[in-house]
C-alpha cells in the first residue's frame, strides 16, 4: 500500500488533489462533502495522525441525502462522532455567545442554493478556527461567527459543541 498523502486540515471541498472524488452515489466531494470535510477536520483536530485519504476510504458510515446530491445527512455529524467517543451537544443558535468552550464546533446553515456544514477547532485564544467557509482560516468566537452568518442573510440552522476523545493517561511506574 503507498503511503498516505498528509492534507492537513483542510480549508476547501475543491482541492484538486481530492474533490471529484465521490460522496455518495451521484455527489462529489467539491459539490457536496462539505459535511465530510467538516467530519474529517474535527477529527484531525483530536488525533494528527488522521490521514484524508484514509479518513475518505472509511467513510461509510456518513450517511447522506438523496445519494449525495444534498450532502450529509445532519443527524449524522453526532452518531459518527459519538461512536468514536467524542461528546456532542447541540448549541441553541440563541445560546451561541454562552456556549461553553468545547474542543470543536460543527455549524450547519442555510443559504439560498442549500446548506453549508463548518468546523471550528478551538483556538489558543478561546475562539475558534473555522475552515471551508473563508479564504483562508479564520478565527473568532461562535457568536462572532453566528453574527457573520447572519449579517450575511445565511440562517444557522444547528450548532455541535464537540469534546475529544479522553485519552488514557499513561501510568507511571511506581518507586520500588
Amino acid at each position: 500500500m503507498s503511503e498516505m498523502t498528509d492534507y492537513g486540515i483542510l480549508n476547501t471541498q475543491v482541492d484538486p488533489r481530492f474533490s471529484e472524488r465521490r460522496f455518495g452515489r451521484f455527489g462529489t466531494i467539491a459539490k457536496n462533502g462539505c459535511g465530510m470535510i467538516a467530519l474529517y477536520n474535527v477529527e484531525r483536530a483530536a488525533n494528527p495522525k488522521t490521514r484524508f485519504d484514509e479518513f475518505y476510504v472509511q467513510r461509510k458510515p456518513i450517511k447522506t441525502n438523496l445519494f449525495g446530491l444534498l450532502g450529509t445527512r445532519p443527524s449524522t455529524i453526532p452518531k459518527n462522532l459519538r461512536k468514536k467517543g467524542y461528546s456532542v451537544n447541540k448549541i441553541r443558535i440563541r445560546d451561541a455567545g454562552a456556549a461553553k468552550a468545547y474542543d470543536a464546533v460543527i455549524v450547519l446553515y442555510w443559504r439560498f442554493f442549500g446548506a453549508h456544514y463548518v468546523a471550528g477547532i478551538k483556538a489558543p485564544n478561546g475562539g475558534y478556527t473555522f475552515y471551508n467557509e473563508f479564504v483562508q482560516p479564520c478565527t473568532m468566537t461562535l457568536a462572532a461567527f453566528v453574527a457573520y452568518l447572519k449579517k450575511r442573510k445565511l440562517h444557522p440552522f444547528r450548532i455541535w459543541g464537540i469534546g475529544f476523545p479522553q485519552t488514557e493517561p499513561h501510568e507511571s511506574k511506581k518507586d520500588a
